[in-house]
Formats: C-alpha cells, structure tokens, sequence
C-alpha cells in the first residue's frame, strides 16, 4: 500500500469522483480523512463471492474484473465502486471481484462506510440508486 502526496491531493482526487460529485468541500474532507488509499497489482483478488465484505472500494484508476456467482462478467473503472452490498445488509459478497489492471482505491471500512452514510444524505443517495441500478441490470441479464 503506498499514500499519495496530501490530504489536499486526495480531495482534488476525490472531486473527480462522480460518486462524490456535489458533496461540500467539509463532507469531501471528511472522506479524505476517512478513506484509506490503496495501490494494488494487476490479478490481485480484491473480493471473494461468499466471503464476508468488510469494506467498500472505490476505484480510483485501473480496471476491475467482476464475476458474479452466475457467471455474469462485467468490468469496472475510474468512479465506480463496489463490496457497498456486504456493508449494506452483512451479507457475504456477491461476486468476485479481481484488479484487471494496476489499480488506485479508496477504501472505506464498515465502521467509516456508515459515518458517511449517516452524515452524507447526498452520498447515501447515490449509493442507493447505483444499487438499484445493478439489480435492475441483473435482472435484465437473468431475462435475457
């Protein structure tokens, strides 16, 4: 795991977020505070289907390969997270989910991942609507 410069670096980092996108500069330094940075490989496992999520990722640079318990594969990059569905309800992960290149993450612990939540209505907003929105698109595949 290596750091990146300055917490004022990291809030430059997190405005590109489209996560983060129109959150306050006071609820922005609040995630720099409380995300921890991470750096890993490309193959790095970075979640196990039917393990116990701890944390939320949030990808900064590179690609993740995601494989669903059904087989689905779909890719992920710059903006996108993952593992929020553990966190949400204690359900063990739902898919495996693997760096598909070297890759920069924010990482956010249970504990951090709820003080946002109850702290950021706007954040916790989005999060909601990006979960629907995979549920609707695993539908739509199930359909097919």
């Amino acid at each position: 795991m290596s750091l990146w410069r300055s917490k004022s670096s990291k809030v430059a980092m997190l405005e590109k977020v489209p996560l983060f996108k129109g959150l306050s500069r006071r609820q922005l330094d609040l995630i720099a505070r409380l995300a921890d940075e991470l750096e890993v490989p490309a193959g790095e496992r970075l979640a196990k289907a039917g393990a116990t999520g701890h944390e939320l990722f949030i990808i900064v640079d590179g690609q993740a390969s995601v494989t669903t318990r059904n087989g689905r594969k779909v890719r992920l990059g710059p903006g996108e997270f993952f593992g929020e569905m553990s966190l949400l309800d204690g359900g063990p992960r739902s898919a495996t989910v693997e760096a598909a290149t070297p890759m920069r993450l924010l990482v956010l612990g249970h504990r951090e991942f709820w003080s946002l939540l109850n702290t950021t209505p706007p954040l916790t907003g989005k999060i909601m609507r990006a979960l629907s929105q995979r549920v609707r698109d695993a539908e739509a595949a199930v359909t097919a």
